[in-house]
């Protein structure tokens, strides 16, 4: 398994006392082979699958939003339960062993369907980056919001993951009457990212000399057909991702999302541009049964707890995107040749 190096480091003294810093992880210089997904954790529930996810041996953990469940503007509350998750033991294995990176969705942003009006995101922006040992040096803490990325390797087997903040800058959702197909209006003027988020990606991504580019949504960008939260109740923004991904000219871009408590893949060919989209979610509870309709699905509809994994061949060039339930069953695997 390959090592590269983070620069994480423990700052749990500002919002959380946790229980131990993470790895603090391999070279950077070093191309990731297996990447591991997940999200939709409440942190008060069964927690003995993480040596199930162990056992994969991946060189990367990405947490995928909804790390734990804090719906609250009680900062205390929040610290709580991030410490109670931080100190969980099978947790504190994994973390000494695998490296961990990752982005909010709303419970642990604050607030369900939260947005940018959100009244303690500045707060529970230091509670995240303290859960995942970021150093009080990363340059996520000159800006408002949570978006960063990470580079590992070198040409040609080098990985750019671009980890957005779907929440800080989200104008507020219009909820429609119970009882329709829908949730909520699509807003056709509706801001996800705001101006200088999408510079930022706009930059990271011309810039970009990586194989493979993975842009971590915690909401889903393909998918919309289904009645929940996602980039497509913002339509306008949802075509601006996907023409800026083509338009930049990434290797390989595969967009990674959680939120939905179902896991799946989507692939849309976008004006000559394939992209490809991974949702893991649902690790400790999921909809099960669910027979949502999406017309982007490549592949089946996983309803079972799950998280997900990302293999890479650099010999073969392909990308193996597999779907595991928590008792470590392979639910679906399928094979990307990449470019």
């Amino acid at each position: 398994m390959h090592r590269f190096s983070f620069t994480f480091c423990l700052v749990g003294w500002l919002l959380v006392a946790c229980g131990g810093a993470q790895k603090p992880g391999p070279d950077p210089s070093q191309p990731l082979q297996v990447i591991a997904m997940g999200s939709c954790n409440k942190e008060y529930l069964d927690q003995s699958f993480w040596p199930v996810i162990a056992e994969q041996q991946p060189d990367l953990w990405i947490w995928l939003g909804d790390n734990i469940y804090a719906d609250t503007e009680d900062m205390a509350v929040m610290a709580a339960k991030y410490q109670r998750q931080k100190e969980n033991p099978h947790y504190q294995s994994f973390i000494h062993q695998v490296p961990v990176i990752g982005i909010w969705d709303d419970h642990d942003y604050g607030q369900n369907d939260g947005n940018r009006t959100y009244p303690k995101k500045h707060e529970a922006k230091e509670a995240l980056l303290s859960f995942l040992d970021v150093s009080a040096q990363a340059t996520v803490r000159n800006h408002p919001g949570v978006y960063q990325s990470h580079t590992f390797g070198t040409p040609p087997r080098q990985v750019k993951i671009l980890l957005l903040d779907t929440r800080s800058f989200q104008d507020p959702l219009q909820r429609l009457p119970k009882g329709g197909p829908r949730n909520y209006a699509a807003q056709a003027d509706g801001d996800l990212l705001g101006d200088a988020q999408w510079q930022w990606l706009a930059d990271e991504l011309q810039q970009s000399t990586a194989n493979i580019n993975l842009i971590a949504s915690s909401i889903q960008v393909i998918a919309e057909d289904h009645r929940y939260e996602m980039w497509a109740n913002f339509p306008q923004e949802r075509v601006r991702l996907l023409n800026l991904i083509r338009d930049s000219g990434v290797n390989n871009p595969v967009i990674i999302s959680g939120d939905r408590h179902l896991s799946e893949v989507s692939r849309v060919q976008w004006q000559g541009q394939n992209i490809i989209e991974v949702t893991a979610s649902g690790m400790t509870h999921s909809f099960s049964g669910n027979q949502e309709f999406n017309r982007h699905r490549w592949g089946q509809l996983i309803t079972d707890e799950s998280f997900s994994t990302l293999t890479i061949n650099w010999e073969s060039n392909t990308l193996h995107i597999t779907q595991i339930d928590m008792a470590g069953n392979k639910q679906q695997q399928l094979t990307l040749s990449l470019q």
